[in-house]
């Protein structure tokens, strides 16, 4: 059983761990034998071995020692094996087995030598195969000093920490192996939720970066940064960052992990400013936000700087400070928009931030990264949530603007249909009176009133009930028959399947057709037989309207040059054209004219067929 991650979640591979670790921790006591020691700190550097192993009398015990570790201390370490010689006779090789210090040297004799060897995590020494544990250092109970002791000679320059972290044990080779090589079901329990977060990031940086890319909204790159950091940051140890980009953990690839806290915060920050539009929603809160980039910007550099010259004490100190400075912020930042609040998106940072930074309290205080994994999970999923609210809360006021953008074109172009009748039905009645036919005038003038009040009612609205339509087009062929001395007929039908009442069209949408068909087909054709048919019926996605007429066809009515044809261009089939693409731009051919004959191939007629889209036909 290896440690590749397809082993760690294989069942078999679950139950075959917890098996051997159940064996181990009984049979072989894989955790190791505590061993006693005394130590001695100082912050001197010329001291030798040998200077040490003739200053007995500075060592004591750990007690007496309190307080934290520092940056400048040197830590020397004599480790008493007297106990255990019996045991170590047993085996040639054993492993000394403690935590990962920063610079470390163990001593040990070698052909009546005295010899030292690195093993700290800076010395670029020793090579790790476990992401959970330090590796051991092995020695032989022959290289004891003086037969039973082992000298060390540790710095811890990265982190202040209590002085208890030093503990040491010893182990077989066996143990080691197993140590190394397997992990225990306690072990897994420790990295599923590592490994697991790790998936989550992984597909949130890599979906969220690909919308930026394709939207170029500013909150989704800061986001994914903001994701990808913190991957860097809680798992950049299992992961083995340091291996990828730098060969190894070194000093530079500590300083990479440890601004990259800071870079969480400095994504979170930008993030917060595009996510809530903070410039033009909150003033104050933006210039609070401006001030926090340029400190975590300044702690990058100086961060940056006392890496390079190993001034730890330096980046120990402007860490607390980004702490502090982040967790005040935090805290005011969540009170201000829970008080100042201008819509749902705050309630989302609000409670991320909380979640976050209880996690990362957890992780300063108690040391547990368990609890950091836990509320930077919620937070990723609550800002995931807020982002999705945010595109559907933009999406419905784009579909809102774009619908009264729609409506607005829709009045602006039956407001060109109107004039245009308006125009017609006055210079109707001007022939009227011209012609001395007062008693038609009056009736016609009669009918026009009512029929522009109707207008005039509903000029609000952009559609019309089917069967109000209806009617305003019978009092407009009722207008136009008495115009010309009723010598055409006509009819209006409703074919079976659709509500008239139920049915909703834009105003006025087939009154220029209409028009068409009887000033010119109608009125120049010769004889009584003149008819005049309008029909709707129900379509698949569509009210289907059919203008038809017996007149004298296209094609002779460009040639016939009729007193009552219009010495301007008509512009009412013009604007109904755009209404209908407006109403659905999909739909290549709204409008279908055909050009009717009869069985001699003589024209017959023409007929318009209409398409009229419509959310509310049934």
């Amino acid at each position: 059983m290896s440690k590749n991650i397809v082993f760690i979640i294989c069942i078999s591979f679950l139950l075959g761990v917890h098996q051997y670790d159940t064996y181990g921790q009984h049979q072989l006591n894989r955790y190791g034998t505590k061993l006693p020691f005394k130590i001695y700190k100082t912050t001197s550097n010329t001291l030798s071995i040998t200077d040490i192993i003739k200053s007995d009398t500075l060592f004591k015990s750990i007690d007496s020692i309190s307080g934290k570790t520092h940056p400048k201390d040197i830590y020397w370490i004599k480790i008493n094996l007297t106990e255990a010689l019996y045991t170590l006779k047993t085996d040639s090789i054993w492993y000394l087995r403690s935590r990962n210090y920063d610079y470390a040297s163990i001593f040990y004799v070698e052909n009546l030598q005295l010899k030292e060897k690195k093993f700290g995590r800076f010395d670029k020494c020793s090579k790790n195969t476990s992401v959970l544990y330090a590796p051991g250092i092995p020695f032989a109970p022959n290289s004891l000093i003086e037969n039973r002791f082992i000298y060390l000679k540790l710095k811890q320059v990265i982190s202040i920490e209590p002085t208890n972290i030093f503990k040491f044990y010893y182990t077989s080779d066996i143990t080691e192996q197993l140590k190394e090589g397997y992990y225990s079901w306690s072990d897994i329990k420790i990295l599923i939720p590592k490994y697991l977060f790790a998936g989550v990031c992984l597909i949130v940086f890599v979906l969220t970066f690909a919308f930026f890319i394709t939207s170029r909204k500013k909150e989704f790159l800061f986001y994914s940064l903001y994701v990808f950091w913190l991957l860097v940051y809680l798992n950049g140890d299992v992961f083995r960052t340091n291996n990828l980009i730098f060969g190894g953990f070194t000093i530079a690839s500590h300083w990479f992990q440890q601004i990259a806290q800071v870079l969480i915060n400095l994504c979170y920050v930008l993030f917060v400013c595009h996510y809530l539009m903070t410039k033009k929603e909150y003033p104050k809160l933006h210039s609070v936000l401006q001030i926090i980039v340029y400190i975590l910007i300044t702690i990058v550099v100086l961060d940056s700087s006392f890496f390079y010259f190993e001034y730890f004490v330096g980046h120990i100190q402007i860490m607390n400070i980004q702490r502090i400075v982040m967790t005040l912020f935090g805290i005011g930042g969540m009170i201000y928009l829970l008080l100042y609040a201008k819509s749902r998106l705050a309630y989302f940072i609000v409670c991320g931030s909380f979640l976050y930074m209880v996690g990362a309290l957890a992780l300063l205080f108690l040391k547990i990264p368990t609890y950091m994994i836990a509320g930077a999970s919620l937070e990723i999923t609550i800002f995931a949530l807020g982002l999705a609210y945010k595109i559907h809360q933009e999406q419905k006021e784009k579909l809102y603007f774009q619908k009264e953008s729609f409506i607005n074109n829709n009045k602006a172009l039956r407001a060109q249909v109107n004039p245009h009748f308006i125009f017609n039905s006055l210079s109707s009645i001007q022939h009227l009176i011209l012609a001395d036919k007062k008693e038609s005038a009056i009736q016609y003038l009669n009918k026009f009133s009512s029929l522009m009040r109707n207008l005039l009612e509903s000029s609000i609205e952009t559609t019309v009930v089917l069967s109000d339509e209806i009617k305003l087009l019978k009092k407009y062929v009722e207008l136009e028959a008495l115009r010309f001395d009723n010598n055409f007929n006509h009819d209006i039908i409703i074919k079976d399947g659709l509500d008239p009442d139920a049915a909703e069209i834009p105003m006025l949408l087939v009154q220029p057709f209409v028009e068409n068909a009887i000033l010119h087909g109608l009125l120049n054709k010769k004889g009584d037989d003149k008819q005049l048919t309008i029909s709707f019926s129900k379509g698949t996605a569509y009210i289907i309207c059919e203008i038809e007429d017996n007149g004298i066809g296209r094609n002779a009515s460009r040639k016939t040059q009729s007193k009552y044809k219009e010495s301007k261009k008509s512009r009412g089939i013009e604007v109904t054209h755009k209404r209908l693409q407006l109403l659905n731009p999909l739909e290549e051919k709204n409008i279908c004219i055909i050009d009717m004959v009869n069985r001699l191939g003589q024209p017959s007629g023409t007929k318009v067929m209409i398409k009229i889209p419509t959310d509310t036909i049934f």
